[in-house]
Order: C-alpha cells, then sequence, then structure tokens
C-alpha cells in the first residue's frame, strides 16, 4: 500500500507542476503582452548529422567538421527509443560493449579499452569509477562519443573514447514537457522538463527537469527507486555576458545483484534462469549525489569568446550484499558458498575549466585559436565494515535458493585506509589553421601536472606533453577526408625495483577518415579507419620479480597494446516519411609485448563486429500521425578466460521497435518494446565463479508525452 501511496504522490506532484505552469503561463502572457494572447511553443529537439554542434571539441565543431569518430545522441532520439539511462544510450552505440558490475558499476569500452574519460557541457568530471551511480537521461540535451584518444581535452585517461553530457539550459519562452509510462516488471517512469523565464524581457530564465524512475527487474527479488532533480538559472547581464549556475540532485534506493549467475566448472553453461536471483533479500545499494556547477560566457567585441566553468560533485554510496560463488560440480550441482560485505562509498571532485577562443586573420586568411587551463582535484575514500560474518556452512543451490533465508549479520565498526586524492593541473592550446580554402590544419597540445595522494604516499608527474595533430582536407562542398593524431597517458601505481615511480602508461590514435553530407544533406556518410598503441604497460620485472603480491618495487614499464579497426556510419533520409540508420564497428586487440599474454586477443570481451541499425516510418496515409520504428542490434562472438576455461557467448541480434502515435499538437502515445523476439543470450561473462550476465528478456512500455 505504501508503494502504491508513494507512486500516486509522485504522479500527482506532476500533475500539480503542470497547473501551475498553467497558471503561470496565463499570467505571463498577460505581463508581456496585454492586447494579444501568447501561443506556447511545443519543446522540439532535433539534431540532424550536419546541424549537431559538439561542444566537446569546444571550437564549435560540427560533426562534419571534426577528424575523428563521433557519435550524438539527441534528447529527439533518446526518447524515440526510450533510451532512459546513460547504460541504454551506451548499448545502442555501435562499438561500445558494457560490461555492468565491473568495480561496482557499469563499464563501457571501446575500440578494446575502458571509458575513463568523461565530461559535462566539455568539463571533465569524476564518473565510472569505484560505484559510480547509474545517469538518468531525464536532464540531458544531448551524450557526445567521440572516439580515440583525448588528452589534449581531458588530461589523463585511456585512448578510448570521451562521453560528454551536454545538459539542458532554458529557453528564451515558456514550454513544458511531461511523461509517464509503465512498462513489464513494474517499471514506472515518469518525469517533467520546465522552461519558465523569470523576467518579462526572459534576460532571466530558468529550467527544472525531474524525473521519477520504480522498478523491478528481471531477476528475482531486486528492485530500484530513483529520483533526479535537476535545475538551472541563466543571467543574461549584458548582451555579451551570461551568468549561469545549476544543481542536480539524484537519489537511488534498490536492490544489487553481485553474484549474477555460475557457469559449471569445465566451463558448460548451466542453462540458469534468466530470473535467478543468487544473492540474499537484504542486499541494497544505495546512492545519494549533487553535482553543482555554475559558469560564465563573456563574447568580447572582437567576437572571441570567454567561457569559465565550475564543477563540484558530492557522492555517496552504501553497498550491503551477499552473493554465491564457487566452482559448481556438473555431477552434483554442488560448490556455491556466500560471500560479501558491507562498504561505504564517499566521492568528492572540484573542476575548474576555462578557455578562450576566436579567429584570427593571418597571410589573408581566418584561422581559429584556443587557449584553456583545467584543474581537478578528486577525493575518494572506502570504508568496510570489519565485523561482517556469514555462515560458511550455507550451501547453496542455484536451482532452489531463497534468498530470504539468510540473516543480515551484524557490521559492527567501519574502517578506512584514508582518502585517495588526486590533482590534476593542466594547459592546453590548439589552432584550427586555413592553410588552403580546402585544406586545414589542427595543432595542439596540453601540459599536464598530476599528484596521487594515498597511504600517506605522494605521487608525482610534472611537465607531461600531449599533443595533438590533424588535417581535414574539403573535396567539394559535399566531401571531406581528415587524419588525425591524438594521445593520452595514464599514471601508474607500480613502481621499479629502485623504487621510483613508473613512466605512465602512453595511448596514442592514428585515425583516417572520410564523412559526405549528400542528397541535400538528407544523407550523412561516416568512414574512418584507425590504429591504437597503449606503451609502457607495468609488467613484472624479470631481473627483480615480485617476493609477494603485496610487493609493488619489482615492476618495468614494457607492455606494449594494439587495436586496430574500422567503423561505418550512414544516416539517411529517403523519403519524407522513411529515415534509416545504420553503423558498424570491426576492431581486433591484441597484446604486443606482454609478460604472459603476448600475442593473445586484449579484449576478447568485446566482440570483433558490430551493427547496429534503427528505421522510422511514417505513413502519409495517417498524416504522418503514426511513426513505426525498428531496431536491430547485431554482433559476433566473444570470449572470456576463466583461469585454464573460457567462457564464450556466440554472435546473437536482438531487435527493437517502437510506435509512436501524436494524438494532437500536445500529446503523444508511444509504445516500446526490448528484445521483440526474447532472445536468450549473455550480455557479458566473467569467469566460472560469477558475475556473468544474462541480457535483458523481452520488455515492453507504454508512454505518455505532453507538450506545451
Amino acid at each position: 500500500m505504501s508503494t502504491l501511496c508513494n507512486r500516486v504522490f509522485k504522479v500527482s506532484l506532476l500533475s500539480y507542476c503542470l497547473a501551475s505552469l498553467g497558471l503561470y503561463a496565463q499570467a505571463y502572457a498577460a505581463a508581456t503582452d496585454q492586447d494579444e494572447p501568447t501561443q506556447l511553443d511545443t519543446i522540439t529537439l532535433t539534431a540532424t548529422a550536419d546541424q549537431a554542434q559538439v561542444s566537446q571539441a569546444k571550437l564549435g565543431d560540427t560533426l562534419h567538421d571534426i577528424p575523428h569518430s563521433v557519435k550524438v545522441f539527441s534528447a529527439q532520439e533518446m526518447q524515440q527509443k526510450n533510451l532512459q539511462s546513460l547504460d541504454e544510450v551506451m548499448q545502442n552505440t555501435s562499438g561500445v560493449t558494457t560490461q555492468p558490475f565491473q568495480l561496482l558499476t557499469t563499464s563501457y569500452y571501446t575500440r578494446g579499452f575502458k571509458i575513463d574519460s568523461f565530461a559535462q557541457n566539455g568539463t571533465p568530471i569524476l564518473m565510472g569509477n569505484m560505484a559510480s551511480a547509474p545517469q538518468d537521461m531525464a536532464m540531458y540535451e544531448q551524450v557526445e562519443i567521440i572516439k580515440g584518444a583525448n588528452g589534449l581535452l581531458q588530461g589523463t585517461g585511456n585512448p578510448a573514447a570521451t562521453v560528454n553530457l551536454v545538459a539542458k539550459r532554458p529557453l528564451d519562452h515558456v514550454a513544458a514537457q511531461a511523461t509517464l509510462g509503465y512498462g513489464r516488471w513494474d517499471h514506472l517512469n515518469s518525469s517533467l522538463d520546465l522552461n519558465l523565464p523569470l523576467s518579462p524581457d526572459a534576460r532571466v530564465k530558468s529550467r527544472f527537469v525531474a524525473s521519477y524512475t520504480d522498478k523491478d527487474f528481471f531477476y528475482d527479488v531486486s528492485k530500484q527507486r530513483s529520483e533526479n532533480y535537476y535545475g538551472v538559472i541563466d543571467f543574461d547581464l549584458t548582451e555579451q555576458m551570461t551568468l549561469y549556475a545549476g544543481v542536480h540532485d539524484q537519489s537511488i534506493r534498490g536492490g544489487t545483484n553481485m553474484a549474477g549467475v555460475p557457469f559449471y566448472a569445465d566451463g558448460s553453461d548451466m542453462h540458469l534462469p534468466r530470473h535467478t536471483y543468487l544473492d540474499v533479500s537484504w542486499d541494497r545499494f544505495d546512492w545519494d549525489n549533487t553535482r553543482v556547477f555554475a559558469g560564465i560566457d563573456y563574447k568580447f567585441q572582437n567576437a572571441w569568446l570567454l567561457n569559465v566553468q565550475y564543477n563540484r560533485f558530492d557522492g555517496d554510496a552504501e553497498l550491503d550484499y551477499a552473493g554465491a560463488t564457487g566452482k559448481v560440480d556438473p555431477n552434483t550441482g554442488l560448490g556455491l558458498k556466500l560471500t560479501g560485505g558491507s562498504y561505504l562509498f564517499k566521492n568528492k571532485q572540484d573542476s575548474l575549466d576555462a578557455y578562450v577562443k576566436g579567429t584570427v586573420q593571418l597571410w589573408q586568411r581566418q584561422h581559429e585559436l584556443l587557449f584553456g587551463a583545467q584543474y581537478q582535484k578528486t577525493s575518494t575514500e572506502q570504508w568496510s565494515a570489519m565485523d561482517f560474518r556469514l555462515d560458511p556452512n550455507i550451501a547453496v543451490d542455484p536451482w532452489h535458493w531463497d534468498p530470504s533465508q539468510v540473516a543480515q549479520p551484524y557490521m559492527g565498526n567501519y574502517m578506512s585506509r584514508g582518502p585517495e586524492n588526486i590533482k590534476q593541473l593542466g594547459f592546453y592550446a590548439t589552432g584550427r589553421f586555413a592553410l588552403t580554402d580546402q585544406l586545414k590544419a589542427i595543432i595542439g597540445g596540453r601540459v599536464s601536472n598530476w599528484e596521487h595522494q594515498a597511504n600517506n604516499q605522494v605521487n608525482k608527474l610534472d611537465h607531461e606533453v600531449t599533443p595533438y595533430a590533424g588535417l581535414v582536407y574539403q573535396l567539394n562542398p559535399a566531401w571531406m577526408t581528415y587524419v588525425s593524431y591524438a594521445q593520452i597517458f595514464q599514471p601508474q601505481q607500480q613502481r621499479s625495483y629502485n623504487d621510483e615511480l613508473l613512466d605512465p602508461v602512453r595511448g596514442s590514435t592514428t585515425e583516417l577518415g572520410i564523412k559526405a553530407d549528400l542528397w541535400q544533406q538528407r544523407l550523412s556518410l561516416n568512414a574512418s579507419v584507425y590504429q591504437i598503441i597503449q606503451q609502457d604497460r607495468a609488467q613484472e620485472d624479470p631481473a627483480h620479480p615480485c617476493v609477494s603480491s603485496f610487493d609493488t618495487a619489482c615492476y618495468i614499464a614494457d607492455g606494449r597494446v594494439r587495436s586496430r579497426g574500422f567503423e561505418l556510419e550512414a544516416n539517411t533520409q529517403l523519403s519524407p516519411s522513411f529515415t534509416l540508420n545504420a553503423s558498424y564497428s570491426n576492431n581486433h586487440s591484441k597484446y604486443l609485448r606482454d609478460a604472459e599474454s603476448a600475442g593473445e586477443a586484449f579484449a576478447s570481451f568485446a566482440p570483433r563486429h558490430m551493427f547496429n541499425l534503427w528505421a522510422n516510418y511514417r505513413p502519409e496515409s495517417l498524416q504522418q500521425r503514426l511513426t513505426l520504428g525498428l531496431g536491430l542490434r547485431a554482433q559476433s562472438d566473444f570470449y572470456t578466460q576463466s583461469g585454464a576455461v573460457r567462457l564464450s557467448q556466440g554472435g546473437y541480434s536482438v531487435f527493437d521497435a517502437s510506435a509512436r502515435y501524436q494524438i494532437n499538437s500536445h500529446l503523444e502515445a508511444a509504445l516500446n518494446i526490448k528484445n521483440l523476439f526474447d532472445r536468450r543470450y549473455y550480455h557479458s561473462l566473467s569467469g566460472v565463479n560469477w558475475n556473468n550476465r544474462y541480457g535483458e528478456p523481452r520488455a515492453a512500455m507504454f508512454s505518455l508525452r505532453a507538450n506545451f
């Protein structure tokens, strides 16, 4: 009853806000124009291949101009496909592999490497780290995924990609959008997006976004409830200067599923039901996060622009769990025992990014310049319950497990080894130089200082130089080709036998591609081929081998990995009624130099081939009120090595579908179906003991969306 009342309250709150908006709109119209009624515009959020601005590039580049493979998800596309979380966005990105429950969060991989570079509005932010919370998409205008190394604008990281989340900003008119959806596994989702000018001339304007989700999962027992509140205010102080400030508050309460499902000890599939849950009923994983940001945009008289943005993140997480793990005997079905723990996590980060950009005239040509500086201070800390104990005699029968039979143990005191602090300061500069009318050179670099403090030990890297270079050649108004070279570095914690910090891991991406906008920009084509080299990876020093697993001063920076591949993408409007988006990625990575794995696959868990397709059809006979969508996510086989045993998943295809009907100019109904044909497959594989994850079975959600 309490759950039902809570849901009714959330829906009532949305209704109240919409009613308040109507009263405000009437008052606003009366204040601004006494003679003529004000017609409220609907919120229309679109982004085509040639129009989308990629804010992470910072030079205001469109997709056509950037010498990299880039994917942009607009708010409209996320709504059409019902992509409510960042996990779902990444699962629909060709060439990206999602791995749930890695470091207590979902990890994303592309081109063989983990994505650890994230930004909000172009400013680097803490995300994807230990116990990082799921990200709701309601507050974001678009998601930008720029492939390859991005040390120029991010500093440290892997040569994988940068994910930039572009938050919604206020509009200059009153508008609102409300969404209410219900789907399989008791999945309730609601959101409200309000845009309210706070002054008659709209020089002060605001935007507020709220979302609420209450859902079960396809596996038993576990539930999750999340609330997100986002607000931002813009102040146009002058024609040249805008101040803005915002806050995002996130609260998640729910269970978890640490165990996943095991395989038999010989690597064969146990064929457990997809609803199998091998944790306990008192599992919980709760998050409370707050992100505050503020910034200033100033346009100089000479058309130069100054942007300064500050971002503050405070996050707390609490995890209690017990899950089954062990080697299951294929003859007896025995071997699983419970493991678990209780943990507290605290994450903090302060980020400051400032840059100035503009154009200059040199040699009778116009060139673009960008100069910037970044500072980041990150603090993370983890506490463990020292008295947490589970009965070692509890045997887990995976076919007849009762999650409620285990009492929650006494947690006792929590202990921490102390905070881990990282500081990073960087200065960057880049220029886009017009060598000819068709040829532009992009030259840039960054100098970074990095400091790590943990366990009373301080490690530093000073004056690390990260270069960047690219050439863009406009073959004709429709076709362009490019080549780019980018670097990034990642500090290491291992030390040499003489107790000196190892040099950082260095990654570089070389990419060659071609892009086209054809048929009056109704067809966009992108093709790229790339090679990534990551070198100086920590390896055990054969001349000074490690004495124990706790020995850190016995390494050399000698490992080397190579990743090669190509990517294709086409987006087209074949007719006013039919659009088609398709993408394909091919990747092969391997260890070039490694003490144990030389010549073997580097990221065997990532499929070599991935293909994504989405088609929309709007029948003219229904005055284009109805939109039918069909999507395909296909990939080849992948595997993971668990000791001497190999676990594998064959290639598979998953179809998604949607149907949207425009009831009137303000109201739309939608039905989204994921895994249309209910394909059974493993989304990720970890090892024989546990943490293997089924893909989500068929699930449908019906939604109503109102625009005012």
